[in-house]
């Protein structure tokens, strides 16, 4: 029985030698949304270009394990209680220097194709929320340049006093990562061919 776990070992470390781990992330960035009048939602296009390691990655073999989000959200408000959400899209018109604001009267058409990756959250006056998005709809951003990051911005809440408005949600520290695996099927049938 001990033979066989001494010869289990090997097998496991040339299998995985026969591919590579990438783990890439981009550089954290912050965002801010403002929201100009109660029960209705500004939207902030944020445009985020992805590290060259995963661009132009459709003929390459590669294998997406994870990707995910992680950011802070701050509502600096003593008084509001802000709705946030965001979608990715695949198709934009903001730049990484530009961010473009816009309401539900002048939304782009390609803003009900974009995918949901934050659903739709409150988050209390003067309050910081760490956040670790997982969506599935996060993998499509591999392969490409850029992707289109929309943010939606609502107040829902005030206290006694009359809101005072502009108010903005903050999204602090945001980073991308991702996890993708390289396989080498050639390098196995090698190591067989030699015996191992």
């Amino acid at each position: 029985m001990m033979m066989m776990r001494a010869l289990l070992l090997p097998c496991v470390l040339l299998l995985s030698a026969c591919s590579a781990e990438i783990a890439i992330q981009t550089e954290p960035f912050d965002q801010v949304v403002p929201v100009t009048s109660l029960l209705e939602p500004v939207y902030a296009e944020v445009a985020l270009d992805l590290p060259e390691e995963s661009v132009n990655t459709q003929d390459l073999d590669i294998i997406v394990n994870e990707v995910s989000a992680t950011l802070v959200v701050v509502n600096p408000s003593p008084t509001l209680t802000l709705r946030t959400s965001a979608r990715l899209s695949l198709t934009g018109t903001a730049t990484p220097d530009n961010p473009r604001l816009y309401t539900n009267f002048n939304r782009p058409a390609y803003y009900d194709t974009a995918a949901e990756i934050l659903a739709e959250r409150t988050f209390q006056p003067d309050s910081r929320t760490p956040l670790r998005i997982d969506a599935p709809a996060l993998k499509n951003a591999i392969g490409r340049r850029r992707v289109w990051v929309i943010v939606s911005n609502t107040v829902v809440r005030s206290g006694l006093t009359l809101p005072q408005l502009p108010a903005q949600i903050r999204l602090e520290d945001i980073v991308f990562q991702a996890l993708l695996t390289k396989p080498f099927p050639g390098l196995g049938g090698a190591l067989e061919a030699g015996g191992l």
